[in-house]
């Protein structure tokens, strides 16, 4: 009957393979029930493993993390963390398998014969006699992919990163692509990858019939690339990933760690066919000249991606229109050729001189025009915030008035040249600056002569010629081809209010020309482009102190008669913060064993500057040694010029003014001070050569400390604390560490509380020298990061320690060259001591 069923079994299992296993194709895939899993020494060859979920795929193991994708190239992954604890794996060589079976049989089919390389595709033989082997480091991550092509051979990689590889939290899509514009895509990760793992975008013109990656430029969390312009009716599709190798041009998914391609739909868009988007009448919204003046008008235009060069875009036409009607512009008949004057950020800005081409007096409208090849025209018109596509009632038509020019001035122009406004305090100095030019007359050394100048002033902002306060200018120097003339009119004004000024010329008694301010140099007063300067005359506020604290600490435990610093800052606008104290600030920290509002506090010590803190001036003062045992709450009070006090108080975000509430005292607890108690140590010379002697332990921060001999005994008394503490001695002998006189660990003692001792305070030493011969054949790397290797021959022990000369590693009775596992210590200088018998021998060994 067992034969029977024996036969039987080996029927189904030969016809459950003639079922799975597909014949004569390539792409066929293990059976997604069985899935793949990956036994070894490293979970004891249990299978399926679970034992470890990272090896186990969740077909068959719940949970298991070895798992299928599907999309693109059918593979299995699975990521390994490594460590010496607490990851999936610890750091090691291993040997194990590909498999997939039943679970009656998980043997059943398995792939093997390779010694992993990591990142690199390798082929795993179907049915290998030889196991796989893989070296682990600790501290680093594996993402294994397998090349599902079914019951036959195939590829898998290891990729190695030394963090968690990344996760692609998010990736761009474009609103609009025209013809022949690259595209910038970004990636947002949710952590910056380690060094080796490396971020790529993938994308297809054809459907994915053939593709490239590009890699990504990596800042932080975030990444950048381009996508080539392409024609227009292009569709494009992309996606992000990310792998440990690099100039990817083929398995693109083999070697894909993770990836954003927008839940297996991709990402895309189609290029379209670029247009006028926006165009607008820039600058200005209206002017004032003369007939046959110059007057620049400007206009924008954007076009997405073509715009904002520093070349105009081809094909892109602009224009400037008038006409004598605030009518729509697209029915006028008058347009100047605009030439291109640069890029506008995103914009192309055109110009065109309008005046010149105004051959008489009169008000004129104007407008832009754009056209992009031979599409239909689009209008720009004005607005405060931008302007846009003309429309007669947010954006508008410029306004520009042409007057005649007058016959023969006196003059023929005069501006407010500077300041345009200002603000000071009644009766405060304040020079305002006119200038006039006279064709042939002004601009050589000395005043035009016959001209005289004022500045004057009014409450209304009106025709300065109707104005009564005029108060005569001195002559300040030829600027230019002009005459400069300078009054100090805030001498003149006293009470506080707003007040409007212009400059007026006069020469040979002729008449008055009014002078206005404007950005661009002003001219004669029109009350539109040149107009009267503003003047503010306000009272200066009284410098107060607009911020004080208790900057640090905010509690604190000491001894009685222990120093105690508190710290403490004031802010004073425009005075604290230049570096040294600020002069008429003074600062105290007040102490009160009541928990109350400062201002009733009784004691206060004064506290001298420390230093500024940005715009603060900091403030320190000692009141711990003054103060008994207890409970003491602190704070800050400072005065500026004898001014009111203000008082500080602290909290975790900066403190602030005391407030009892979110800015509160420090609180200070004062304790009895701790007894010590002497100690004797002692070391005893066996070997009775030793002649330098020195003391070394935690009480004195492994500071080296002289002992007294007496006849080959060494001691050194010490007043101390209660604690256990670790300590030693050397023989000094010049080097820089001495003679280590202890075999074996740090000798430890213990100081009750009631200065009893326990532990080693006496110690014999029998180290009589060290060794002048090599004890180690080779050390090496060094310097080194993880492993540290002795090659020698017999047998010996070892001591390592750090910069301080504190022994931090040890171990006797090595036989044979052996290894010292360095990777958890920190950085810096160590000094391995190698002993053998009665000999030694002191390397320096660089941890990096």
């Amino acid at each position: 009957m067992k034969k029977v069923l024996h036969v039987f079994a080996l029927f189904v299992s030969v016809l459950f393979l003639f079922v799975i296993v597909p014949f004569g194709d390539a792409k066929a895939q293990i059976y997604e029930p069985e899935g793949l899993n990956m036994p070894g020494a490293w979970n004891s060859w249990t299978n399926p493993p679970d034992n470890n979920l990272a090896l186990a795929n969740p077909n068959q193991v719940t949970n298991g993390r070895l798992v299928k994708i599907a999309a693109g190239q059918t593979r299995w992954q699975t990521i390994l963390s490594v460590a010496a604890s607490g990851a999936d794996l610890v750091g090691g060589t291993y040997e194990w398998l590909f498999t997939s079976g039943p679970l009656g049989n998980p043997y059943q089919n398995k792939w093997a014969g390779v010694t992993v390389m990591t990142n690199a595709m390798q082929t795993y033989v179907k049915e290998s006699s030889t196991n796989n082997s893989v070296t682990l480091v600790n501290g680093q991550w594996y993402t294994v992919n397998w090349e599902d092509l079914g019951y036959q051979n195939c590829r898998a990689i290891f990729m190695e990163t030394s963090g968690a590889p990344v996760n692609i939290s998010s990736v761009s899509l474009p609103a609009t692509v025209n013809e022949n514009v690259p595209v910038t895509i970004t990636a947002t990760l949710n952590a910056a990858p380690s060094f080796q793992e490396l971020i790529y975008l993938r994308y297809t013109t054809d459907n994915w019939a053939t593709s490239a990656a590009v890699g990504m430029t990596v800042n932080g969390t975030s990444c950048t690339a381009q996508i080539p312009g392409q024609a227009a009716g292009t569709a494009v599709s992309y996606y992000v990933f990310t792998s440990t190798i690099g100039s990817l041009t083929s398995d693109y998914d083999l070697c894909t760690i993770h990836l954003n391609n927008n839940g297996g739909a991709n990402y895309g868009y189609t290029v379209g066919t670029p247009h006028i988007t926006w165009a607008n009448l820039q600058f200005p919204a209206s002017g004032a000249i003369t007939t046959g003046d110059a007057f620049n008008v400007y206009g924008q235009a954007y076009i997405a991606g073509l715009t904002g060069n520093a070349t105009a875009a081809a094909g892109l036409q602009a224009w400037v229109g008038y006409s004598t009607s605030d009518t729509d512009p697209s029915g006028w008949s008058n347009w100047i050729p605009a030439a291109f004057n640069g890029p506008a950020g995103s914009n192309d800005e055109f110009v065109a001189d309008l005046g010149t081409v105004l051959a008489s007096a009169g008000t004129w409208y104007y407008a832009t025009r754009f056209q992009y090849n031979t599409d239909a025209y689009v209008y720009g018109g004005y607005s405060d915030t931008g302007g846009g596509y003309w429309d007669g009632t947010t954006n508008t038509s410029g306004v520009l008035t042409v007057t005649d020019p007058v016959p023969d001035p006196d003059f023929d122009w005069v501006n407010l040249q500077f300041p345009g406004s200002a603000t000071i305090e009644p009766g405060q100095n304040l020079d305002i600056f006119a200038q006039a030019y006279i064709n042939g007359l002004t601009g050589p050394a000395g005043p035009a002569a016959g001209v005289t100048a004022w500045i004057g002033y009014s409450t209304a902002n009106s025709n300065p010629s109707t104005w009564t306060h005029w108060f005569v200018s001195s002559y300040n120097g030829a600027s230019g081809n002009n005459d400069e003339f300078v009054t100090n009119l805030g001498q003149f004004i006293t009470s506080e209010g707003t007040y409007y000024y212009a400059s007026r010329f006069q020469r040979d008694n002729g008449s008055y020309f009014y002078g206005g301010f404007s950005e661009t140099g002003g001219g004669f007063w029109d009350g539109t482009s040149n107009v009267s300067g503003v003047l503010t005359v306000q009272s200066a506020p009284p410098v107060v102190i607009n911020w004080a604290n208790v900057q640090f600490p905010g509690s604190g435990s000491i001894s009685a008669g222990d120093n105690f610093d508190v710290y403490a800052q004031a802010y004073i606008e425009g005075i604290t913060g230049t570096g040294s104290a600020s002069s008429g600030l003074e600062a105290w920290i007040g102490v009160s064993d009541v928990n109350g509002n400062p201002a009733a506090f009784t004691q206060w010590f004064p506290a001298s500057f420390s230093a500024a803190s940005g715009n603060n001036d900091e403030f320190v003062a000692e009141v711990g040694s003054a103060l008994a045992e207890g409970a003491w709450y602190y704070a800050s009070r400072f005065r500026y010029n004898n001014g009111a006090f203000v008082y500080g108080g602290f909290s975790d975000a900066g403190g602030g003014f005391w407030d009892g509430v979110s800015n509160v005292s420090g609180v200070l607890t004062v304790t009895a001070p701790a007894q010590t108690f002497p100690v004797l140590f002692t070391i005893i010379d066996a070997t009775q050569i030793h002649d330098n002697i020195k003391f070394k332990g935690e009480m004195t921060n492994w500071d080296t400390i002289a002992m007294q001999p007496d006849n080959h005994v060494w001691t050194l008394t010490l007043d101390m604390l209660p604690g256990t503490y670790q300590w030693g001695a050397i023989q000094d002998d010049g080097s820089q560490f001495g003679i280590w006189l202890i075999e074996g660990g740090n000798l430890v003692m213990t100081l009750n509380g009631d200065g009893s001792t326990s532990g080693t305070v006496t110690y014999t030493t029998l180290v009589t020298k060290t060794q002048t011969e090599t004890l180690a054949g080779n050390i090496y790397p060094n310097p080194v990061q993880r492993m540290l290797y002795i090659e020698q021959s017999g047998e010996s022990g070892y001591q390592l320690y750090n910069a301080q000369g504190m022994m931090i590693a040890s171990q006797d009775g090595l036989s044979g060259s052996f290894a010292i596992d360095v990777n958890d210590f920190v950085p810096g200088i160590y000094f391995l001591r190698l002993a053998r018998g009665g000999n030694a021998e002191i390397r320096k060994i660089c941890k990096y």
